[in-house]
This record gives structure tokens, sequence and C-alpha cells, in this order.
């Protein structure tokens, strides 16, 4: 097997998709840098994939960084997407 091969072989067989995306989720959960459901993790063949709303880019940083070394971990796939908070001036115009 060559080393590309190992590097995208699973670490963990016998723990399935669902197990890794709950292992995941929990561990989002209790990353205190992002906001409560901000993130949802899925699996697919050891890849997770991460879908949500933050922020800032730390936090669509942070997210990836919690999950990476999780036993299982293929890789991951951020589509994290960030929502820059409203300006002063946004929320004026927006005002009634």
């Amino acid at each position: 097997m060559n080393a590309t091969a190992a590097h995208h072989q699973r670490a963990s067989p016998e723990l399935s998709d669902t197990d890794l995306a709950y292992i995941a989720q929990a561990a989002l959960t209790w990353n205190r840098s992002l906001p409560p459901d901000a993130v949802r993790a899925s699996a697919k063949a050891g890849w997770l994939t991460l879908a949500g709303e933050v922020q800032w880019h730390y936090q669509r940083q942070d997210a990836a960084d919690c999950v990476r070394h999780l036993p299982g971990v293929a890789g991951i796939r951020n589509d994290i997407t960030l929502r820059p908070a409203a300006t002063a001036a946004a929320q004026l115009r927006a005002a009634p």
C-alpha cells in the first residue's frame, strides 16, 4: 500500500459512519467557540462533512480542528459558511 492510500484508509474500520457522525456531533456540541446547533456533522466512508453557518472564520476552523483527530476520521469536508454580523448601519436601515 502506498503512502497516499495509507493516508486515506480509515483509522478505525469497526466504527460505522453513523457512530462517527454521532461522536463528531457530540464533539462539536462541547466546543465552546461554536454557537449551539450551528454546525452539523455527517459521515460517509470515514469522511466527515461539516455544514452550517458561523459568524467568524476561527469558529469554522475550530469546528474542523475539534473533529480532525477523532478515531475513524479519514478526512474532513468543511462546508461551513460564514455569516458576518450585521453592522450598526445595516441594523438602523432595517429598523421600521
